[in-house]
Order: structure tokens, then sequence, then C-alpha cells
């Protein structure tokens, strides 16, 4: 089957072009709207898939070109985009006929599950089939539309002004200030060799530059806001060639490009082992950013606790296995919460990787239970446990405590933080420790049921 890839970023088609060709499929690429519709009119397409922010004709407009056209309108779209990430985003997108909604980066082998899944749909007929847009339609699709675009301009124009005023007020106040005590030092000092009256004249001077220091520390900490602002976007921008470095590395060590011997297999192994650990790094700084930042939206809707807990598990059931380690759930049957379901999976996959990461031999238990109107899950370990003195400082920043363990485990020191900032600012709960060094830890999580 062949499928239409379109994306202005060279190293994207590439990367895309390589894990559907490894795969057994057929490429075809376009670089904007313009060429894609140009290369659906000459050519057999089974699937496309496209970015959003392209020149000429972006993503949404080459999805509704498709949809209200009849010979294209039965061709499953799919968007796969780094730049537009909120959730109106995704529902705007799925409003106008496409299938599916992907934030890159996805790991390989999800990401060619969602499409052999969307094309066997497609070859049984089971993909719902896409309206033609009325009259009222296409106003109320140019109006979206146009304020999904000018919201997205206007937001970058606007932290882009923001950041260059703030910067700029900044070091103006702080070389002001610095010129201002300089002159007044300079000033009272050479009076003070003069008369007595000149050592007073300098002491309250002196009070007058603690207060503008005072100021001065105030600003600083607004600079620190705005460094964290600074973090956080640089940070979204590293993750295209994060996405780069860890797919075309999954396509080697799985074999798409040759043979390869144990050392470079293993080499591989650690190059992709850092990237990952490195997109986990860059993810948890821009979550910290974006809460510290007062940026962070809460997405409420109602799910199955059940179904949280299992999907945490599944991700760490091969480190489970590897380790031989016995694992108990014990939960209420048909629990439904109202509550940020991804950040509450977060929030247990950080505890239960924990527990995973410092339990050499025993179980892991994980355990939920309803109490007044507050649902408490706690995550069980028979682990190395953590020391009295040691458990205060537990959930700050960057805090890896020592053990023998820490030598062979990763870990930015985040996690805690990032769950502890989480539970307590987006969910409107809590999370607490119990521990016996040698011999294990319980970290709890508490959150209301709804919020």
């Amino acid at each position: 089957m062949k499928i239409l890839i379109v994306d202005d970023i060279e190293v994207n088609l590439e990367l895309l072009e390589a894990r559907l060709e490894g795969s057994g499929y057929e490429v075809a690429y376009a670089r904007n709207g313009i060429e894609a519709l140009d290369k659906l009119k000459s050519a057999s397409i089974d699937m496309i898939i496209s970015d959003i922010l392209m020149p000429r004709m972006d993503g949404f407009q080459l999805c509704r070109e498709c949809k209200k056209d009849d010979t294209l309108r039965k061709i499953p779209f799919m968007f796969y985009t780094a730049t537009y990430t909120d959730k109106k985003d995704e529902e705007f997108a799925l409003s106008l006929g496409a299938e599916r909604f992907l934030v890159k980066p996805v790991e390989s082998n999800r990401f060619m599950e969602i499409i052999d899944g969307i094309l066997k749909d497609y070859k049984k007929g089971l993909l719902p089939p896409s309206e033609m847009p009325t009259e009222k339609g296409k106003a109320v699709y140019l109006e979206e539309y146009n304020e999904r675009l000018i919201n997205k301009l206007e937001k970058k124009m606007l932290d882009l002004e923001s950041k260059i005023i703030e910067h700029k007020l900044a070091e103006d106040e702080i070389r002001k200030l610095n010129e201002e005590l300089e002159q007044r030092v300079s000033e009272r000092t050479s009076q003070l060799n003069e008369s007595k009256e000149a050592l007073l004249n300098l002491v309250d001077d002196l009070n007058i530059a603690s207060d503008d220091l005072k100021s001065a520390n105030e600003r600083l900490q607004e600079l620190d806001h705005l460094k964290s602002m600074f973090i956080a976007s640089m940070s979204h921008e590293l993750r295209t060639p994060l996405n780069s470095i860890i797919g075309f590395t999954g396509i080697i060590l799985q074999g798409m490009t040759g043979e390869i011997n144990p050392e470079q297999r293993n080499q591989l192994q650690r190059v992709y082992g850092s990237a990952k650990h490195l997109l986990a790094l860059i993810n948890d700084v821009i979550d910290i950013s974006k809460i510290e930042a007062g940026k962070f939206e809460v997405h409420v809707e109602e799910f199955s606790l059940d179904g949280v807990i299992r999907e945490a598990v599944s991700n760490l059931t091969p480190e489970i296995t590897d380790k031989g380690l016995d694992l108990e759930i014990s939960l209420p049957q048909d629990t439904r919460l109202t509550t940020d379901r991804k950040r509450l999976l977060q929030c247990v996959l950080n505890f239960l990787s924990n527990a995973v990461k410092f339990t050499e031999k025993g179980e892991i238990k994980v355990a939920a239970h309803e109490v007044d109107g507050m649902m408490e899950i706690a995550v069980k370990d028979t682990g190395i446990g953590i020391k009295k003195e040691d458990l205060p400082r537990l959930f700050g920043s960057f805090v890896r405590l020592d053990s023998a363990l820490t030598i062979k485990t990763t870990g930015t020191g985040l996690g805690l933080y990032l769950t502890r900032k989480i539970a307590t600012e987006m969910l409107g709960g809590e999370v607490s420790v119990k521990s016996t060094y040698g011999k294990g830890s319980t970290f709890i999580l508490k959150v209301p049921k709804e919020i």
C-alpha cells in the first residue's frame, strides 16, 4: 500500500520514509499542501500523514480540501505534528475528518501499530465516511481556522515581544542601578574625608541603596521566571532533533538498514537509551516550567481508575519481568474518576517506575481505596528504602539520594518533584511517603475523585 507524507522539514520526511519502507509500505512525499494535492491527483494513495505548520498550504487546509473532494474523501488522513499540541488543536483537526492526531515524537513500534490499524480498518471499509461540508460548515471552518491560525501567530508574537521587552527593561534597570550606586559611593566616599556630616549622609544613602537592592532582587526573581519560560521554549525546540535520533537509532536496532554486530548494537542501545533519557528530562523541564509559570492546563474527563493502573503497569512489565519481581494489584471494582487522566497516569508511572528501579528482589504492590471522597493510591515495594534524615528533601527538585543503586540507575531528580507539583497544583491532591531503610518504601498519592 502507498502512503503520502506531507512535511516541509527534510529530516522528518527521511525519518518517516525509513520507518514506513522498513515496514513494507510504498512512500510518496510532498513539502506542502499544494504539492500534496498534485500528488493525490496523479498517484493512487492509500493514506495521508501530514504535518500542520507548512508554507503555501498548511495541514488543516489540506485535510479540508481532501475531505470535500469525492475522490479523496475516503483516504485515511492522520496529523503528525510537534507545533500544534493543544487539546483544542486536536479537536479542530478531528472535526475536519482526520482519523488520528499524533504529537511528535511517537515510539517507532507504537507509530507503526497505529498506521497498520488505520489501514486495516480502511481496507475492511470500517472507517466512517466524511460528510461533505455545508455552506454553514464552511463558514464555521473558516472562522475556527482563522481563529486557530491567528491565536498561534499572536501567541508567538506576544511571547517574543514580551521576552525582548522584559529582558531589555531588566538590563536597563540593572545597568542604571549599577551606575547610580557607583556614582553615589564615589561621591559619599569623597565627602566622608571632609566631615562627620558627610558620613551620616553616606549612611542615609546606603539605606536608599538597600531599598534599591531589594527592588533589584525582586527584579531578579522576575528574571528567574523568564528563565523558566526560556528553558521551556528551548527544550521544546530540542524535541525535533531528538525525535530523529530516537527514530533512526530505533530503525537501525530493528535491523531495517541491515545486520549490525554485537558491539555496534551495544553502542547504539546506549545512544538510544541516553536519547530517551534526555527526552524524558526535557519533558519534565517543560512540565515544571509550565506549572511554575501558571501556563499548565487541566483537561478533565471521566475514566476508569483500573484502566489507568493497568496502563502504568503495562509500561513497566518488561522491567518487572526482567528482575523477577512479584506484582500485586488491589483495586476497588468499577471506580470512576473525573479529573486529568494523563497527569494522574504520569504520577502513578513515576511512583511505580521508582519502585521497580530501586527494588532488586521481592514484590511490588499497587493498591487503591476511597477515603472521604478522595482516592488514595499506594505503591509499596521491598526495595532499598530511604533513610529517615533524607525524607524531608525527597520531593525537592534535582534530588538524588546516595545509595548502592544510584550509580547503576539513571534519573534526573525531577520525577518526584514534578509528581508533587502535578498532584498538589493541578489535581488538588497531595503526596506522601513511608519508608524503612533497607526494607522498602510506600509512596501514596491522594486525589479528589472529581475536580
